[in-house]
C-alpha cells in the first residue's frame, strides 16, 4: 500500500511538472524502521531513486549527522522540527 502511494505521488508530480526527487537527492533516516512514516520514506527512495543515509544512532547527535550527510531534503515529524527550531533560537 505504501509503495503504491509513493508510485502514485511520483506519477502525479511528473504529470503536473513539479520537481521530482532524483538520484542526486538524499535524506537522512533516523526514525525506527517500523514507523509508518519511515516506511513511506524508504519506499519513496526506491520509487524516486534518491539516496538514503542513516544517522549514527544517538538522537542527541542528529544535527552533527545531518552536517556530515548534507541531505538535500529533511522530511521529519513536528517534534524534531520544534527541537531544531529551539536550538536555533538558543
Amino acid at each position: 500500500m505504501i509503495l503504491a502511494s509513493m508510485f502514485a505521488l511520483r506519477q502525479r508530480l511528473v504529470r503536473t511538472g513539479q520537481k521530482v526527487l532524483t538520484e542526486d537527492d538524499s535524506y537522512i533516516s533516523y526514525l525506527p524502521g517500523a514507523h509508518s512514516f519511515e516506511q513511506g520514506l524508504i519506499c519513496m527512495s526506491v520509487c524516486f531513486g534518491c539516496k538514503m543515509g542513516f544517522y549514527g544512532g544517538n538522537p542527541l547527535n542528529l544535527i552533527a549527522d545531518i552536517g556530515v550527510l548534507k541531505p538535500t531534503f529533511f522530511p521529519s515529524v513536528p517534534r524534531v522540527y520544534n527541537k531544531i527550531y529551539g536550538k536555533i533560537q538558543d
